[in-house]
């Protein structure tokens, strides 16, 4: 099996998640931006990431499929479950939408700087770089140098997800982790490489111990 994936696509590390989770064997094949790779030329109408490649070891015919979920529950019935449902819930998909307004003003301008494999060439840069412009509604520049104007917003919305969440129970091994863990350190993930940004004792832990279980590495700080 390979997996396309960007690195900083929060879908994409939900699947790198479970893949280290469980221990499966599972190629990892980052793409660049704007390029596809051409095992999966005419296999979408839409293209999007992450995407399961899987070849039939007997005949030899590669199947394709590009839903996250979908992904996750395929993997994670390969043997015994993780997960008794794979589904986010809605109070965590509400907050994740709150967040991502003030997100992309935080995280766009500092992904140039941290040499991601999807932002490798020049072109995929320049392209990256022009198409946040109208995204942002500012140049990723001048986003980042208005990074004390957001983060109390982000501020904000991570103490409530941490409420909603019961980081804390988890963090003092309360309960055991779900599918809402998985989807949140997706997107919490990122944020680790906003060098401004004060977490709580038991978020840093949270992330820093799902981390560690999935072999999905955090990012390093990038300030303004």
């Amino acid at each position: 099996m390979k997996l396309h994936v960007f690195d900083s696509c929060p879908f994409c590390v939900r699947v790198k998640a479970v893949i280290g989770l469980k221990g499966i064997e599972c190629e990892i094949s980052p793409m660049l931006l704007g390029e596809l790779p051409a095992s999966l030329e005419g296999k979408f109408e839409r293209f999007t990431v992450p995407v399961l490649e899987t070849v039939d070891p007997k005949s030899g015919n590669v199947s394709v499929m590009a839903e996250s979920l979908d992904i996750i529950r395929k993997l994670d019935q390969l043997n015994v479950p993780m997960f008794d449902h794979y589904e986010v819930s809605e109070k965590l998909e509400s907050r994740l939408a709150q967040l991502k307004p003030v997100t992309a003003q935080l995280l766009y301008p500092r992904m140039p700087k941290l040499n991601l494999p999807e932002l490798s060439g020049a072109s995929a840069l320049n392209a990256f770089t022009e198409s946040r412009k109208e995204v942002l509604g500012q140049s990723i520049e001048e986003a980042l140098e208005k990074t004390e104007h957001y983060l109390p917003q982000l501020e904000e919305q991570l103490a409530l997800m941490e409420q909603e969440l019961d980081v804390e129970a988890f963090v003092l091994g309360r309960r055991n982790l779900n599918i809402d863990d998985i989807a949140a350190f997706a997107e919490l993930r990122n944020f680790t490489m906003i060098a401004e940004l004060t977490l709580s004792k038991y978020m840093r832990t949270y992330i820093d111990l799902i981390s560690s279980r999935t072999n999905v590495a955090t990012y390093p700080p990038i300030g303004k």
